[in-house]
């Protein structure tokens, strides 16, 4: 029996936006993964302006609703000590090792800055990833255990632009789901 592929996206998604979703959702059409599973960080995760743990899984759930393929999990969020990735790393491997073959998905910024991570070495040596380009940041390296991805995302909207947008009343309609931005509405958040 083959095992399903399935990417586990980490991230803070503060808050989530179309952009996530529509990364997972080509990442499952294009064939690279069957499925992909947000794991959103936890309250001990130290940026900036970060929303609560409840209130970023509340809005990734409400923006992932109507997909089939794409979950959440909450391995990250239900410790409330500091997890470093290589620890996220090991608990979802170890949950999920039985049934899947595992990849992380991540962006390109986020890969240049591996090398300053805890543990590097063992991350890129035991487990799989899967690159996406982001704008200004391309991957001039190669890798067995790396699929890059070239997304067709022209646009670099982080969250942070998103925020930002919101604090300044503009118009954020083409950025986030409906449910997710009256969510926010409703919380005052951001």
């Amino acid at each position: 029996m083959n095992k399903l592929k399935v990417g586990f996206f980490g991230g803070c998604f503060n808050p989530p936006s179309n952009v996530h979703i529509n990364l997972a959702n080509c990442l499952i059409k294009e064939k690279i993964v069957d499925k992909v599973v947000f794991v959103p960080v936890g309250d001990y995760y130290q940026k900036q302006n970060l929303v609560s743990s409840k209130d970023r899984f509340n809005m990734l759930k409400l923006a992932c609703e109507n997909f089939k393929n794409i979950e959440l999990d909450n391995i990250a969020t239900e410790h409330s000590e500091r997890l470093f990735a290589v620890d996220t790393f090991k608990l979802i491997y170890e949950k999920y090792k039985e049934t899947c073959d595992i990849y992380f998905i991540m962006g390109s910024d986020n890969f240049e800055k591996m090398p300053s991570w805890k543990n590097y070495e063992e991350l890129i040596k035991e487990y799989n990833f899967i690159v996406i380009e982001r704008p200004n940041h391309i991957i001039n390296q190669t890798l067995n255990n790396v699929i890059y991805y070239k997304s067709n995302q022209t646009e670099d909207i982080s969250s942070t632009y998103i925020r930002n947008k919101i604090k300044n009343g503009e118009d954020i309609s083409k950025y986030l789901d409906k449910k997710v931005f009256e969510y926010i509405k409703q919380h005052c958040i951001y």
